[in-house]
């Protein structure tokens, strides 16, 4: 039986690492971080703070009645991966498909944090994406 550095050399004949090699790096760094009192670090978001896992603070919600649709495709999320799977099913002729998203608008981590005062070096007003950007898919 093959192992699986041969295996993935197979599929992969370019490949010029070593993924047990770099499995052992990733495996390292994580017990490096590991703390003793595992899920007890982290602090549920109750009582005062218990709004923040379902609120919205920078769009008033929609009350309307549920859309029924039938679609061929359903992207979950509208941060840059759902909007890259988006752009991509468009660019394959997939028109009929949702980007179904949880917040008011698009962005994912972008949309959901905001630092007053941030800025960007740059003057881009958009990251490099491996598609046209002009155009927004319906």
């Amino acid at each position: 039986m093959a192992s699986e550095r041969e295996r993935l050399h197979n599929l992969f004949p370019d490949l010029d690492f070593d993924p047990e090699e770099l499995r052992a790096k990733y495996r390292y760094e994580r017990d490096k971080r590991i703390r003793e009192d595992g899920e007890a670090q982290y602090i549920e978001a109750a009582e005062e703070f218990a709004h923040y896992a379902d609120d919205d603070p920078y769009a008033e919600p929609i009350d309307r009645d549920p859309i029924e649709a039938k679609i061929d495709v359903v992207v979950i999320g509208g941060g840059f991966s759902g909007l890259m799977a988006a752009a991509r099913l468009k660019e394959r002729g997939v028109s009929n498909f949702k980007v179904i998203e949880a917040g008011g608008d698009f962005g994912g981590t972008w949309y959901w944090n905001r630092y007053p005062g941030a800025q960007c070096d740059m003057i881009e007003q958009h990251f490099f994406c491996n598609f046209e950007v002009l155009s927004m898919p319906r």
